[in-house]
């Protein structure tokens, strides 16, 4: 499907949206521009391979989380875990030299285990106790090149969000993103993109400014940038091994079908956090890789509202503690071979 075309755009569409996947941290050949350096071209064959499929586990432990309403009262909890299970998977639909396609699908499923609640009887904490919340979502991006130094590109992604999955309230499970981004090269080694984006991509509806910037500092340091989301500091011992230091934005929308509080037909549950940490990742075999993080999970917003409506207007507003978060994931990346016929053209 990829055969005769430029390798080039197939490898960045899928950093690309493996940076925008949520929880996700980009294996990135960022800079793309022509050069004869022989230092440059050996820091991108030892680049990281993008990942094209990958599955996940996460979990928050052990975190104290306060509930306020006027319609339920004042309420408290421990947070025993918060379980996150996830999987991706990126395909190319078309690549041109100066135009590519690719699209991807994803699956996730996250719970929250109450324990300890005062008062025993508290209708939030008893209906969300082990409840399942699940998205499934569709993304496409696309990539067009301007001259041989700017492109652009544009994320589309749309997902059903809710505690039960089914085309019932369609419209109210359905949340859509979509961002564009221009780049330039500047140099073989730096790399800077600006743009803006609407979406879920934070938890709650929101627009935001985009800022990319990607430079190696040596053949062992990387930053990748891509602000308000993420900033990721890599370490490269040796080409199968990356340590990352990351900071990362994450959101999440789910339409509640099963009412936790009478008198409201249509819910919302929104949830945002940073997450700092720590990432260890290593091959197993070609382009089989392992990944291990831990780090804190810092919340941002909680809160039950009515669709569309923000914090300051929630009907449950929580507030949760900073907690322990860890993860592992198993991924394939782009083979060796072809990764460093690509780096070798370069």
């Amino acid at each position: 499907m990829v055969s005769g075309v430029s390798y080039r755009s197939y490898l960045f569409l899928l950093v690309v949206m493996s940076t925008w996947a949520p929880n996700a941290q980009a294996q990135e050949d960022p800079v793309i521009t022509e050069t004869d350096n022989t230092f440059v071209k050996k820091l991108r064959r030892n680049s990281p391979r993008p990942k094209f499929f990958e599955f996940k586990y996460e979990g928050v432990e052990d975190f104290g989380v306060t509930a306020q309403s006027d319609e339920t009262g004042r309420s408290s909890s421990n947070v025993d875990l918060n379980k996150r299970v996830s999987f991706k998977l990126r395909a190319p639909i078309l690549l041109k030299p100066k135009f590519s396609l690719l699209t991807g699908i994803s699956f996730k499923k996250e719970s929250f285990e109450f324990e300890n609640t005062i008062p025993e009887n508290s209708p939030f904490f008893n209906e969300f106790n082990r409840r399942s919340l699940s998205k499934v979502g569709l993304s496409f991006i696309l990539k067009k090149n301007i001259t041989d130094d700017k492109f652009y590109y544009a994320f589309l992604s749309g997902s059903l969000n809710s505690d039960d999955i089914s085309f019932s309230d369609f419209t109210d499970k359905l949340k859509t993103s979509i961002v564009f981004i221009y780049v330039k090269n500047i140099t073989a080694i730096t790399q800077i993109g600006y743009g803006g984006g609407f979406g879920y991509i934070f938890g709650g509806p929101s627009y935001f400014p985009v800022f990319i910037y990607n430079s190696t500092f040596s053949a062992r340091w990387n930053i990748e940038m891509m602000l308000p989301k993420s900033i990721a500091l890599r370490f490269t011992p040796k080409p199968e091994t990356y340590l990352l230091l990351m900071t990362d934005v994450t959101g999440a929308s789910y339409f509640i079908k099963n009412q936790p509080i009478e008198g409201y037909e249509k819910l919302t549950f929104q949830r945002s956090t940073l997450e700092a940490k720590v990432i260890f990742e290593r091959e197993i075999y070609d382009f089989i890789w392992f990944g291990v993080s831990a780090g804190l999970n810092i919340p941002l917003n909680l809160y039950l509202s009515e669709p569309g409506a923000s914090r300051k207007d929630g009907l449950v507003v929580l507030d949760g503690e900073i907690s322990p978060i860890l993860s592992f994931s198993i991924f394939l990346v782009v083979p060796k071979k072809i990764h460093y016929k690509n780096a070798k053209g370069r």
